[in-house]
């Protein structure tokens, strides 16, 4: 099992909103190919500014036994993988506190 935070911010409401699960709530094809592919994006540079300001960017952290790890990307840039664990995690989005 391993936690799984989501905080998602900008678009065009610029509300940032946030959530978490632990792998253990979801299918088990599904979590082992989110988690396989969140261990890919830890290697890849983090996702830029780009033209688009409006594009909701997501900050995804994985609470690891051996420590955190969190990759920022936009939307577009989720891989396929990933996209069923944001999906459950957008069912359990909430307001984020205070920056």
């Amino acid at each position: 099992m391993v936690r799984v935070s989501l905080e998602r911010s900008g678009g065009f409401t610029g509300l940032r909103t946030t959530s978490s699960l632990d792998t253990d709530e979801l299918p088990e094809p599904g979590a082992a190919e989110a988690l396989r592919a969140l261990e890919a994006l830890e290697g890849s540079p983090a996702a830029r500014s780009g033209p688009a300001a409006t594009m909701p960017r997501l900050r995804l952290t994985v609470h690891w036994p051996a420590g955190d790890r969190t990759v920022e990307m936009t939307e577009p840039q989720v891989p396929a993988a990933l996209r069923p664990l944001l999906a459950e995690l957008a069912k359990r989005q909430g307001p984020a506190g205070p920056a």
